[in-house]
């Protein structure tokens, strides 16, 4: 796991950013201030729907959070970051610097039958997905698509609501993102 000391510093200076006390933060994303507070003292690691909510309502991208390098142009995949979770059967992976420019490129690698129920960004976007491996089933504002190996997709990504790793093999994706929200 790759979720750091750093995250509850960060959501802490973030928050205090944007004048917020705990239990305001709590309010807008339905946990407790106790919660929080132990996420922000490095006590409990947050889950990744619970870090997509506090990002989202602090209006900044999840990979913020993370203990990031300086900006490169160049993006090793030995020092990618990496966003997982135990348990979560999901992985994000950096593909662009982090917090630079106006779009996001990440590799999202799912186990065979993992799926993620997105919740809404915090600001409208545009996302493209590009199978590397495996086979993607994809739910864009109820419509459902199959997409196989090499074939990708393009969507407002505020209509996204799930994706999963239909079949038996490892689902590698390629999800670029406009502005990075995420």
């Amino acid at each position: 796991m790759v979720v750091s000391q750093v995250v509850g510093e960060r959501i802490r200076r973030r928050r205090r950013e944007l004048d917020l006390t705990l239990r305001e933060l709590a309010e807008r994303i339905g946990m407790t201030a106790g919660y929080l507070s132990r996420v922000e003292n490095q006590q409990v690691t947050p889950s990744l729907d619970a870090l997509q909510a506090i990002a989202t309502a602090l209006c900044a991208p999840m990979f913020y959070f993370l203990d990031m390098p300086p900006d490169e142009p160049v993006v090793r995949a030995s020092s990618r970051r990496r966003l997982a979770f135990p348990g979560s059967h999901l992985a994000y992976e950096l593909l662009t610097p982090a917090g630079s420019g106006q779009l996001m490129a990440m590799l999202i690698r799912l186990e065979p039958g993992a799926r993620r129920v997105t919740p809404p960004l915090s600001q409208p976007n545009e996302q493209m997905m590009f199978v590397l491996e495996g086979r993607l089933r994809i739910n864009v504002d109820g419509t459902t698509y199959i997409l196989d190996k090499h074939d990708s997709i393009y969507y407002n990504g505020n209509l996204l609501r799930e994706f999963a790793c239909e079949g038996d093999q490892e689902l590698a994706v390629i999800c670029v993102i406009v502005p990075p929200v995420l």
